[in-house]
């Protein structure tokens, strides 16, 4: 059983893409939940913590998992291949843990020393389930598995989030209510659908950006933060791909409006 969700990164984006992850009460917890690794950083490793919230020793095996991106706006948005190429290290690949214990987890880089684009693994956790007041009597071990998420990426890596300005459809529906008689001016719903690609060579998240929307006469308005990401499925755009963007607004836009997406200016 896995449980995960990326963001973006979350991430299953996921969701969020964005990528996160749970605890299980009397089990593990693993912090933190998605990490960012930089190749040529310094340091150029990243530790996870792993306590054990339970009343029993034990053991926790570790292993990566390869995250391939589906780089079009439709289908799965990733599918989970196991890592064979040895380019992260995780030390120790096992551990047992003491009732209440804490141990850190190392992840280091040990590929190429330069990327085409940034990379994105599942780093599984997976313990022996814990059956309370059961007893196992098939002799089948039963593992539960946790995903936290390294993003690993270089210096010289960027997103560039651009508009496919030729997939930009606003669907304008008028909202009838019982006061819209009495209204000086009429009510609408609008449902505003284009096309973000990410054209750079490093991965993005959505709520890091602000959509500009200009009208016609010069009029200016942003859409940021939650309400820009609240109506979307995946937030998460990873290098090379397309995604759908949906928005509902509460008025229509004039035709000849034209869009920019552009990052947000975060404060240290």
């Amino acid at each position: 059983m896995d449980k995960c969700s990326l963001g973006l990164f979350g991430w299953c984006l996921i969701l969020t893409i964005t990528l996160s992850l749970g605890k299980v009460a009397h089990g593990i917890e693993i912090s933190p939940l998605v990490t960012v690794l930089s190749i040529d950083g310094r340091p150029n490793y990243q530790q996870f913590l792993i306590k054990n919230n339970s009343n029993l020793t034990l053991p926790v095996e570790i292993d990566v998992n390869r995250i391939q991106f589906n780089s079009l706006a439709e289908g799965d948005s990733y599918s989970v291949i196991p890592d064979v190429t040895s380019d992260l290290l995780i030390f120790p690949p096992a551990l047992v843990l003491a009732p209440g214990a804490v141990q850190s987890v190392r992840v280091q880089w040990l590929g190429q020393t330069s990327l085409i684009e940034s990379q994105s693994y599942f780093i599984r956790f997976s313990q022996p389930q814990l059956l309370e007041g059961k007893s196992n009597k098939s002799g089948v071990k039963i593992f539960v598995h946790f995903n936290a998420v390294v993003h690993v990426s270089a210096i010289a890596l960027k997103p560039l989030l651009v508009i496919n300005h030729s997939s930009i459809t606003q669907q304008v529906t008028r909202v009838e209510s019982e006061f819209s008689s009495q209204d000086k001016q009429p009510q609408y719903s609008t449902l505003l659908q284009f096309i973000i690609d990410n054209q750079g060579d490093m991965y993005a998240e959505l709520n890091d950006y602000s959509l500009n929307i200009t009208q016609i006469d010069g009029a200016e308005f942003k859409i940021q933060g939650e309400k820009l990401v609240s109506d979307q499925i995946n937030t998460f755009y990873p290098p090379n791909s397309k995604r759908y963007v949906s928005i509902h607004l509460e008025r229509p836009l004039s035709a000849g409006f034209s869009l920019t997406i552009i990052p947000l200016v975060r404060k240290p």
